[in-house]
């Protein structure tokens, strides 16, 4: 474990945290940090971790400016078979390194490529995943796989001597990563590529090193032509004439399309002059006009405006494009045997919610584009009839706490269809994707929290996410021993809580007065709106909250589910009184109902509806309390529960 570290403040605690928390013994690997001459007691604080950790070894240089210097000494001091390069304010998983070792050591990799997510970003590093595992990349899967080309990755460390492949030093180093990365796809062996374990997870921040750069500075488009002249140099060699095409190309749409478009609103004539001129030389350098299929339709149309030096027209076509988001809808949601199954409907739309339209113009389909700009650029890059090909739909479930991202297997169709105005079509992808809670995370389980459902659609060089959109009612399902409520968000997404944490299945299975029936030693629910499938049993508890404030009582049982539906049975003493009533299910916490019920001092048991309304906000305030109150016991007494359930399987 390799650390470059420059005053990360209180960010290091997360490192600390993940690398004290891993699942492979802390004697099978090292941590080396080096302070990059931190101004202020970061060494002395790096001490003190080190103190009480007999793995970690600390050392302080004189400021280098950037990550290079340091990871490079590392990379002479470390003593283990693979090192990794973590930023000083970034974490890992539980089972990243003990999971990266094993699969290191099955693969003999020289590298090996992480499954990466990111705090700000639902999809980061997910299209190089798409393949799954992969024991070699060099064989299947191409230079792509190594996306995103950040350092987080496992390298093995005599691989790195024998080939002098280090980070280039320098005060102000953008991009050291990639050289290191293209050197080792040049030279190495195996490069494998774990997906199905979360590794690595970069929490994204404004302090950032690279967001120093931009393109209207000379120092950027230095600093990019040296990049792309050591790619160009380093795969160019027999055998690598695809990875070396193929990453020009990703250089030239992203780092020059994709950045000089957007710098142009507000940037200086002298700027904008630079940049263009910069743009130009680079695409005539390095990306020859038998390369422009490798561009997808809306950036051929950008590097069109580009070698025209059209820059005004560029910006505009920028901020139409910019004005471009992405729709992903449910329009049907049921459990399907034990399985989440949802119609959905994805298109690129404007930013007042309109479809994206185009226009049929005999039998061909093309973009609306004001008539200076369509000029301007060749027939067939607004001609989008035969494109449909590349038109993708992702769907996938995030971890709300942990970031991790799992896309979901689905085979969506493509075609145009038609608006309100005569003449205007857009083009749609609809697909049934389904989330199966045993499989759904590459073939292992989702784990017990709650998951956000994420949709991005990509089509030619146009790529937006969204959240996916639902309308309709909360789906309460028992699954084969897991309980799951999937249900319309505050934000207007679909979310799935399968930890009870939320929602659950005892609330969202939409019991009436009817289906409550309770005597002074239990209560039993009958949850008529829950999909059954399988045999389920999970520990639950009643919470029943006094009216008059006192300490709430609990009753404890089971939510049952099987081939006469679901259920939920609790026992336990209810004294005479009034009680609003909550339940838990499995580790979840009590969540409050709208029942009330009324035990008489003769054990009458009276359930009524109470719904939340403004005039009893007091009483509402005072269920809170109770809850906040209970959390903790309660959690305690369902996870005990949870284990004794558990441990008579």
């Amino acid at each position: 474990m390799i650390i470059a570290a420059y005053r990360p403040g209180d960010g290091f605690l997360r490192v600390i945290r993940s690398l004290d928390a891993q699942t492979l013994p802390q004697d099978e690997f090292e941590t080396i940090v080096i302070d990059d001459g931190s101004p202020d007691d970061t060494f002395e604080r790096l001490q003190r971790h080190a103190a009480t950790r007999p793995n970690m070894r600390v050392r302080r240089i004189e400021n280098s400016g950037w990550p290079s210097r340091p990871r490079n000494l590392a990379i002479e001091m470390a003593r283990g078979e693979y090192v990794l390069f973590m930023d000083h304010d970034d974490s890992l998983y539980p089972e990243a390194l003990e999971r990266a070792a094993a699969y290191a050591a099955e693969t003999t990799a020289d590298l090996l490529s992480p499954k990466e997510s990111k705090t700000s970003d639902v999809w980061w590093g997910m299209p190089a995943l798409q393949h799954g595992n992969l024991p070699n990349a060099l064989e299947s899967g191409g230079i792509e796989a190594l996306l995103p080309m950040v350092p987080h990755k496992f390298y093995r460390r005599e691989f790195l001597l024998e080939h002098g492949i280090r980070f280039p030093e320098g005060r102000r180093m953008l991009w050291e990563d990639i050289y290191v990365n293209v050197e080792v796809w040049r030279h190495a062996r195996h490069v494998a590529v774990l997906a199905d374990t979360p590794g690595y997870l970069w929490h994204s921040s404004a302090t950032n090193n690279s967001k120093t750069y931009g393109p209207r500075s000379v120092e950027y488009w230095d600093r990019l032509d040296d990049l792309v002249a050591f790619v160009d140099r380093t795969l160019d060699a027999p055998g690598y004439e695809d990875a070396r095409r193929w990453l020009l190309l990703h250089l030239y749409r992203g780092r020059v399309l994709g950045r000089l478009s957007r710098m142009l609103a507000g940037s200086t004539s002298e700027e904008r002059s630079r940049a263009l001129a910069r743009a130009q030389r680079i695409r005539e350098r390095y990306v020859p006009r038998d390369w422009e299929d490798g561009l997808g339709l809306w950036e051929q149309a950008r590097a069109a405006l580009v070698e025209d030096a059209r820059s005004d027209l560029l910006e505009r076509l920028a901020a139409i494009d910019a004005a471009v988001t992405s729709s992903v809808e449910v329009e049907r949601l049921a459990w399907v045997d034990g399985r989440l199954r949802m119609t959905v409907r994805g298109t690129f739309a404007t930013r007042d919610g309109r479809p994206l339209a185009f226009r049929r113009e005999g039998d061909r389909v093309v973009r609306i584009l004001p008539a200076e700009i369509a000029a301007a650029l060749p027939p067939d890059l607004l001609d989008v009839t035969d494109r449909l090909d590349g038109f993708r739909l992702s769907v996938g479930v995030r971890h709300r706490r942990d970031r991790v991202t799992w896309e979901l297997p689905h085979e969506p169709t493509v075609a145009f269809e038609p608006l309100d105005e005569e003449g205007l079509v857009t083009a749609v992808a609809r697909s049934v994707v389904e989330v199966d809670l045993e499989h759904a995370a590459l073939g292992a389980p989702l784990s017990d929290w709650v998951w956000d459902t994420y949709g991005a659609i990509r089509w030619e060089g146009l790529s937006r996410g969204t959240r996916v959109r639902y309308h309709g009612p909360a789906r309460a399902a028992l699954a084969a021993g897991r309980a799951a409520v999937a249900y319309r968000g505050t934000s207007g997404n679909l979310t799935l809580d399968t930890a009870g944490r939320l929602r659950n299945v005892v609330k969202d299975s939409r019991p009436q007065v009817g289906d409550v029936a309770g005597t002074p030693q239990g209560l039993v629910v009958t949850l008529p709106h829950v999909a059954v499938t399988g045999t389920t049993r999970l520990p639950a508890t009643v919470v029943l909250a006094p009216l008059d404030g006192t300490d709430a009582v609990e009753l404890h049982g089971s939510v049952v589910g099987g081939p006469d539906g679901g259920r939920l049975e609790a026992t336990g003493e209810v004294p005479p009184g009034g009680y609003r009533l909550a339940f838990a299910v499995d580790a979840g916490g009590p969540l409050p109902s709208v029942f009330v019920a009324h035990v008489d001092e003769e054990g009458a048991f009276e359930v009524v509806r109470r719904p939340f309304d403004p005039p009893r906000e007091r009483r509402i305030d005072q269920v809170r309390v109770w809850v906040r109150r209970t959390w903790r016991r309660g959690a305690a007494t369902a996870r005990a529960a949870a284990r004794q359930v558990r441990s008579r399987r």
